[in-house]
């Protein structure tokens, strides 16, 4: 390549990067110089579980974590406190060293780095370099920035833009490798993003029916291997992980955009919401019913698409199919993590969109996918504005509370008609 177009790519990259996080470290700026800074409030308990483990003890111990908040004079909302696998809590630990603020400015704009080098790479390797389309790479760096949810994870100091950027990687490895080796390099990048976000582990139903084998074995390997390291290194990190299962404990909270969340909210009150059938049945059993059945109806699409699997855009299909569901049926899934459809949407995209022209889905697909989009911002705007619950539209408020949801079963439609087809025609 001659050297000016090299120094044109790269300062293309550069720029898709730069625009990627425009938005959300622009309103975080914005917001700060306004005297509304965030509070970080997810990040508190990542914090906190460091500090626990480095002093030899567990980050699990709910009574500890808060001890140590009132100690240190931090106050958040506590919750469920650090409910997160034990590796992520070892990783914490060189953060939890600085001052509580400092470690906050760190992880985040760690957070924001990744996500921008993570946008970047992914559009120039799914939509190439031809001059044609680089105004529409740039659209696409922009929007991608702009989805609520990356702010919102930089807002709570949640960890998605990292997962975001390890579970981007690993797929793109697993669906561009032609060899063994290579793959399952990729699905140990998506076991790691297991480790801390329990969700990407459903990729591995698509690999294994799409006989990406090498690709499954490294994503247990990843989260299995990278568990039980943790463990070894610092053995209080196993104590306590049965507070784990507190995920499957029905949740009301607004940010709860899983089955879960939705279900809870019909019978249970919230701050921000009230319970259309109050205490009309226990919504253990029905969020659980409701789940597997989602998982049956995802399972039988890809087993019967599994022929498609084995190829890269029936793969990539079958991938985004089931992180969108994993995003739907993963228990107490916030609606700050659901950054992660982007990488959905980026598979979507790569196969069946590579010169970013939406005219080549039919309308019906462009519903659905202006459906998620269009969730995701009713979502947002009930996130910085809700109505309060005496008004008198206190109950349909309640069921478009899960909006971002609505969305995300949108995309999951248009996933299943994508990969029923063996081509992209335009309807």
């Amino acid at each position: 390549m001659p050297p000016r177009l090299r120094s044109s790519g790269v300062l293309e990259l550069l720029a898709l990067g730069l625009l990627a996080i425009a938005v959300p470290l622009g309103i975080w700026i914005v917001r700060t110089a306004a005297g509304q800074p965030e509070a970080f409030n997810d990040f508190h308990p990542y914090w906190l579980a460091g500090r626990l483990v480095a002093e030899g003890r567990s980050p699990y111990d709910l009574d500890a974590l808060n001890a140590l908040a009132r100690a240190e004079g931090l106050s958040y909302l506590v919750g469920t406190g650090y409910s997160y696998p034990p590796p992520f809590a070892l990783l914490m630990v060189p953060l939890s060293g600085l001052p509580f603020t400092a470690a906050a400015l760190t992880f985040n704009g760690l957070s924001l780095a990744v996500f921008g080098a993570t946008v970047a790479g992914w559009i120039r390797w799914a939509h190439g370099f031809s001059p044609e389309l680089k105004r529409r790479r740039a659209i696409l760096a922009l929007a991608a920035g702009a989805y609520p949810p990356v702010y919102g994870s930089i807002a709570n100091g949640q960890a998605n833009l990292l997962v975001l950027g390890i579970l981007a990687l690993g797929t793109a490895v697993v669906l561009d490798s032609k060899t063994g080796a290579r793959r399952a390099i990729g699905g140990v990048a998506i076991g790691l993003a297991a480790v801390v976000k329990l969700l990407p582990g459903v990729l591995i139903l698509p690999l294994l029916l799409g006989r990406r084998l090498a690709a499954s074995g490294g994503l247990v390997l990843g989260a299995l291997g990278s568990w039980l390291l943790a463990v070894f290194l610092a053995p209080a990190t196993s104590q306590g992980t049965g507070r784990l299962s507190a995920l499957l404990d029905p949740d009301a909270y607004f940010t709860n955009q899983s089955l879960n969340g939705f279900v809870t909210r019909l019978v249970v009150p919230s701050d921000r919401t009230i319970a259309l059938f109050p205490g009309l049945f226990d919504p253990r059993p029905v969020v659980f019913s409701v789940t597997i059945g989602l998982a049956v109806a995802t399972g039988i699409v890809l087993w019967r698409r599994r022929a498609a699997l084995l190829e890269r855009r029936g793969l990539a299909l079958g991938l985004g199919l089931a992180l969108t569901a994993g995003l739907i049926g993963g228990p107490k899934n916030g609606y700050w993590t659901e950054a992660l459809a982007l990488v959905a949407v980026g598979l979507l995209l790569l196969v069946d969109g590579r010169d970013l022209r939406l005219d080549l889905f039919g309308r019906l697909d462009r519903a659905l996918l202006a459906g998620w989009l269009l969730g995701a911002l009713v979502q947002a705007v009930l996130w910085l504005g809700p109505p309060p619950t005496t008004s008198a539209l206190a109950g349909p408020v309640s069921l478009l509370t899960s909006a971002s949801l609505y969305g995300l079963l949108a995309l999951w439609w248009l996933f299943t008609r994508r990969l029923g087809r063996s081509e992209r025609p335009k309807e």
